[in-house]
């Protein structure tokens, strides 16, 4: 997503005659917006984006735009519920990867820091553009706050440990969460995310599992991101 917010999409289809059916033209045409939309509210915020900057970016014409969207804001919620369900899929395959509740919790934030820290623009449209972006979009981030909160409640081995508080106690760390991934990617430090991964799991674990379990998946996580540091200082592109 580092593409220049008038540099067109590597997906742009050739001009002329191709053959192609139709059908695929109209997937392509909707991707290329979708993807625009992305780079553009990232680059220039939600109040700034305009149509004619996404169908500059996109490739497209005016009215193609208007064939897929009815307006500006139909076009961003449409590109939100496309990232959310990137980010989903991320986190719970991850997720369930997982041999235990504490360890699915780890691998699941994990994936999501990562996938997040990989999309700078993609971050900065599902987690800041998204407050600005009208009462309809609120409500989109609202619904999918809540397609994660599941993935907070303990399983039955450690239900007794958290309680009869365990969904509220969820909501509260998905919450917690989301205003400190809000916080970098806000101040342009998106890149970081991953290295907040062990003291996010022993503060989100602690309310749930206790001390002992919540310090082993720090470790774990700990682990997990000296490894990633390693690797990349030692890979081709560092």
């Amino acid at each position: 997503m580092s593409t220049s917010p008038r540099q067109r999409t590597a997906q742009q289809l050739p001009s002329g005659r191709h053959g192609l059916p139709r059908s695929y033209i109209i997937h392509n045409q909707r991707e290329r917006i979708l993807h625009a939309v992305v780079i553009v509210a990232a680059r220039q915020g939600y109040g700034a984006m305009t149509i004619e900057e996404v169908v500059a970016v996109a490739g497209v014409s005016r009215r193609t735009y208007y064939d897929h969207f009815s307006n500006k804001e139909e076009g961003f919620l449409a590109a939100y519920d496309l990232v959310v369900e990137q980010v989903a899929e991320v986190v719970t395959a991850a997720f369930t990867s997982g041999a235990t509740w504490p360890e699915r919790i780890r691998r699941g934030v994990g994936a999501f820091l990562e996938h997040l820290a990989a999309e700078p623009d993609l971050a900065h449209l599902c987690v800041v553009e998204i407050l600005a972006a009208g009462p309809r979009a609120l409500e989109r981030r609202t619904s999918a706050m809540r397609r994660f909160h599941s993935f907070f409640l303990p399983d039955e081995e450690h239900a007794s440990e958290a309680g009869p508080d365990a969904p509220l106690a969820a909501e509260a760390a998905i919450g917690g969460l989301y205003e400190i991934v809000y916080g970098r990617v806000l101040t342009h430090q998106t890149e970081e995310l991953p290295e907040l991964l062990p003291a996010l799991i022993r503060s989100l674990l602690l309310p749930f599992v206790g001390r002992p379990v919540a310090d082993a998946e720090y470790r774990a996580a700990a682990h997990h991101v000296e490894l990633r540091r390693q690797r990349r200082e030692t890979s081709p592109a560092a």
